[in-house]
């Protein structure tokens, strides 16, 4: 009994010590200033917004300024913040295209950070207020992972005010909602105060994931505008299921599928190329390809 209390102490306190060093270490969202810096560097104009949705001041970035016509949002999944798309909105290709934004979620970054926000349609309803501070008449939205979703719901509720939905790695299948051991650190009172306010939101959306999927999951079969569905193979976090699910829930006039065999989870880091190219495409009134040459 004396030795499994000691090895119970001592696990512990590695644990402690292990989150300490995360909260510490890891920033899942970037200051006005840090934003102002990055693109900067980078020779390239940024607006830093500030917007009350349902009594919470939330914040978007946006860059392409000077683009009115066009315009891509991007909705980053869980963890996140706004700064998982800096690359994509200081890229000269699409600046060139369209107004680019990426938005801090409810929940996250500056938008009331580390108040969970579980609701799919509340989420949804943030990216309509933003799109609504627009007049473009070309839009397509960009959700990674718990992201795509919440595109997914957008294009449900609001058809007429999107052109286009990227889903990276999206998790949509209610049935199959992978449910991983640590997610419990962020439930348990032992450790929950110990972890970074957006790991706590995180652990927040995980455990209501899946009622928040049931809910939405009849309005799949009612999306009347262009969806393109790229899942790598050796996903760990978001199973293959939600590739057949897209398949079967999704009118096929409405979907591709781009399947990229040697990719995990992090598409728009490990990917960015297609990605880009992807929304490229959707900007000019493209048909982007059903496969992408030997990644199908």
């Amino acid at each position: 009994m004396i030795l499994f209390l000691r090895t119970a102490q001592w696990l512990f306190t590695l644990l402690a010590l292990m989150l300490f060093l995360i909260n510490g270490c890891v920033s899942f969202h970037t200051t006005d200033k840090k934003v102002e810096q990055y693109f900067s560097k980078r020779g390239v104009p940024v607006g830093i917004r500030y917007l009350e949705v349902e009594g919470v001041k939330t914040r978007y970035i946006e860059t392409g300024l000077e683009q009115v016509r066009k315009l891509v949002i991007f909705v980053h999944g869980a963890p996140g913040s706004s700064n998982n798309f800096f690359q994509y909105l200081a890229d000269s290709a699409l600046l060139q295209e369209a107004r680019l934004v990426s938005i801090d979620r409810l929940g996250y970054g500056e938008s009331g950070l580390g108040h969970s926000v579980t609701s799919i349609a509340a989420q949804a309803q943030q990216v309509l207020a933003v799109r609504e501070q627009f007049q473009a008449d070309t839009v397509i939205l960009v959700g990674h992972s718990y992201g795509g979703p919440i595109v997914g719901k957008y294009a449900m509720d609001y058809p007429d005010k999107l052109t286009a939905a990227v889903l990276l790695a999206p998790v949509d299948d209610p049935d199959n909602e992978l449910m991983f051991w640590y997610a419990h650190f962020g439930k348990w009172k032992a450790t929950r105060w110990m972890l970074p306010a957006a790991l706590r939101v995180s652990a927040d959306e995980k455990f209501s994931h899946t009622a928040e999927l049931k809910k939405i999951a009849a309005g799949w079969k009612h999306i009347r505008i262009p969806v393109v569905h790229i899942h790598g193979r050796k996903d760990g976090l978001a199973p293959l299921s939600n590739i057949d699910f897209s398949r079967k829930n999704i009118l096929p006039q409405y979907l591709r599928l781009i399947y990229l065999e040697d990719t995990g989870h992090l598409i728009p880091w490990t990917d960015y190329g297609l990605t880009q190219q992807t929304i490229l495409q959707l900007l000019r009134g493209e048909e982007p390809a059903e496969k992408a040459g030997s990644q199908g």
